[in-house]
């Protein structure tokens, strides 16, 4: 959205509308709001700190919203103080992005992003969503032979990410033994060179492409020569 018309629209938070005992209601921050088929979802951090993450749904995008329920707990699952809801669906499947600490060196302040894919009930419900550590199944394989950023990553060791003068985003500090991780990539009949855009002001290096693991089989070499500066 980047445009409105008409007046705001001011919403009571009533417990009938986000949950809640008492004289307060679950809602706490971050709402993450869309349409889906005919229903709106008003999906929100909840509960105080530390947060839940809840939702509402409303035949108008102005309410009145009605209370669902909770969708992800959050301490006993390896959470953080707070968490915040993303909802999207891509090629036929539903997911659901929030965030815990359930990385190495995680916890209430450090933060990662996670994603689980989930299927709506019958009547446009969210299902009880738990965290993992597996996260969704890949749903097509990876195409090698289109020009990809390298900050398209599985997993990684060790990289670090910067942003360049002319505003673009690239792999930094590489050293000896780091690596990116590509799962599914389909190479067909098999591939006969890499190319690679590098920068380097003092030693230079390889890049290395090994099958399966990091110390797997190695297929190729990519020679990374001294350009003379980043």
């Amino acid at each position: 959205m980047i445009s409105y018309s008409g007046q705001i629209t001011k919403n009571d938070m009533t417990q009938e509308a986000f949950g809640g005992g008492g004289d307060k209601t679950l809602y706490t921050e971050g709402p993450w709001f869309y349409k889906r088929g005919k229903l709106y979802y008003m999906v929100f951090a909840a509960s105080g700190i530390p947060e839940t993450i809840a939702y509402s749904t409303s035949d108008k995008p102005n309410g009145p919203w009605k209370y669902r329920g909770i969708i992800m707990g959050n301490k006993e699952q390896g959470g953080t103080f707070s968490n915040h809801p993303g909802v999207i669906d891509y090629k036929g499947k539903s997911y659901f992005f929030y965030r815990n600490g359930r990385l190495p060196s995680g916890g209430e302040l450090t933060r990662s992003v996670a994603v689980e894919e989930f299927e709506y009930n019958e009547d446009g419900a969210f299902p009880t969503i738990t965290m993992s550590s597996e996260g969704p199944k890949q749903i097509e394989n990876f195409d090698p032979f289109k020009k990809t950023k390298a900050t398209v990553i599985c997993f990684e060791s060790d990289l670090e990410i910067e942003k360049a003068n002319d505003g673009s985003v690239h792999i930094a500090y590489i050293n000896d033994g780091d690596y990116i991780k590509i799962r599914g990539a389909f190479f067909k009949d098999g591939a006969k060179k890499l190319l690679a855009s590098v920068a380097s002001e003092v030693d230079g290096g390889k890049i290395e492409i090994r099958l399966d693991k990091k110390d797997g089989i190695l297929v190729g070499t990519c020679e990374a020569p001294v350009t003379g500066g980043w």
